[in-house]
């Protein structure tokens, strides 16, 4: 017996479409319990492959059918990996489900109990999606960057591949860069790029240098009343993102730190003296001195007078 279930094209949504997910699920689990579908993982071992359905409906496949033919779209790989999670008992509740993947388009996945994602799709042969915006140093697809981002506004809403925002860099400087500028409604935006520890380098080109390379760097905004507010609003959420995602270098860490201080008016001597005791006194001393020059632009000016002095000399000013 085959099923149709006909959405309207303006109705397509992901609790549409994932309850669709579900009920293949539940059918691949019955199938895999009753010796009549092998698992993904069985089916991936054997050799069957990710490939893209031919324009037009969108058919679920449950496994049995993967099995025969070869092949399966995400829609298929999704429910069938989801649901040997269940028959193993490896995750009793993971689920098939779907994230945009362009404007009108969608991508199934395997979301485990705690969260986290899992492509199957990749796992039997498909290239990783990937943003056309983001360049790539050499030829090979495993030097790809892959990075899925949550709406702020919407969790349940995550971008990827074209739909991820992607935005320039500030100058040609591999260190945390900082910027601010005047928005709508009187309020300033503030951005503050720091680099990914790790990361492969990126082709940058401009109008005056080309075959430089940068690597790739998470950036952080934020809306204030005040430019220095915007900025420190920027900084705190750098410093809570490498907070969760470890992906800051610990050089970039510390002068995260030490600028998140000095945006709030705290004397950079008090700033120098509590890195100090976490990094050392070298590595704090230059990180202060390049933040308290940043913040001097941002705070009132007597800070700078009062505060600069017993640090400022203590080394050369470092390449932030």
């Amino acid at each position: 017996m085959r099923i149709r279930v006909s959405v309207p094209e303006e109705q397509v949504s992901p609790s549409v479409v994932n309850a669709a997910l579900e009920a293949v699920t539940r059918l691949d689990e019955q199938l895999i319990r009753g010796g009549k579908s092998p698992t993904a993982s069985e089916l991936i071992a054997s050799g069957a492959i990710w490939k893209p359905e031919p324009p037009g409906d969108e058919c679920f496949d449950h496994g049995g059918t993967i099995a025969t033919r070869g092949w399966g779209d995400c829609d298929d790989w999704a429910p069938l990996a989801a649901a040997e999670h269940r028959v193993k008992g490896t995750d009793p509740g993971a689920t098939a489900i779907v994230i945009p993947s362009g404007p009108s388009t969608y991508h199934a996945l395997v979301q485990r109990s705690d969260g986290t994602l899992e492509d199957p799709s990749l796992a039997a042969g498909m290239k990783p999606l990937g943003s056309s915006r983001v360049s790539r140093v050499s030829g090979s697809e495993q030097d790809g960057i892959y990075i899925q981002a949550c709406d702020p506004h919407d969790p349940s809403r995550i971008y990827e591949g074209s739909l991820l925002p992607t935005t320039s860099p500030m100058s040609l400087h591999c260190g945390p860069q900082f910027a601010v500028r005047k928005a709508t409604n009187g309020c300033f935006e503030g951005r503050c790029d720091v680099p990914m520890s790790g990361s492969i380098m990126a082709p940058v080109r401009t109008a005056r240098v080309s075959g430089a390379a940068m690597p790739y760097s998470l950036a952080h905004q934020a809306y204030a009343p005040h430019p220095g507010l915007a900025v420190a609003h920027a900084v705190n959420g750098a410093i809570e993102t490498a907070n969760a995602c470890g992906f800051a270098d610990e050089a970039d860490y510390v002068k995260l730190h030490a600028l998140q201080g000095c945006l709030q008016g705290v004397d950079p001597r008090d700033v120098y003296v509590g890195l100090a005791q976490v990094c050392g006194p070298q590595m704090a001393r230059d990180a202060v001195i390049g933040a308290h020059r940043i913040a001097s632009r941002w705070v009132k000016r007597h800070h700078r007078r009062r505060h600069v002095r017993g640090v400022a000399h203590a080394a050369v000013a470092p390449s932030w």
